[in-house]
């Protein structure tokens, strides 16, 4: 079984950010400056071979800061809470469907 950190290793190693300033990854404020930062870092994302795994990486991590798979803190909140609404309403689906197939046929008393 592969743990969490074997993972990262595994893809880490071909990642776009590796030859770039780890500062970069890390606003410290959403002023002009910082924005700028996020823009820069989303950049490195964008042509990163492993922006996927990455992404991935920091939405099981949880609460990780930073910008990781081309998403600051906030979006990936916003994406989690996305996520779990789609499963939500997709196991409600599901339910009301095999209900839907259990039903009596129409004219049949039960």
């Amino acid at each position: 079984m592969t743990t969490a950190v074997e993972n990262l290793a595994e893809w880490w190693t071909l990642a776009a950010c590796q030859s770039v300033d780890p500062d970069l990854f890390f606003p410290m404020s959403a002023t002009n400056p910082a924005r700028r930062e996020l823009a820069a870092a989303k950049a490195v994302c964008e042509r990163c071979p492993v922006q996927a795994e990455c992404l991935q990486y920091a939405l099981a991590a949880g609460r990780l800061q930073g910008i990781w798979g081309g998403t600051s803190e906030e979006e990936r909140r916003l994406l989690r809470q996305r996520r779990a609404k789609a499963r939500t309403r997709a196991g409600r689906q599901r339910s009301a469907y095999l209900r839907g197939r259990t039903a009596a046929p129409a004219g049949v008393d039960v």
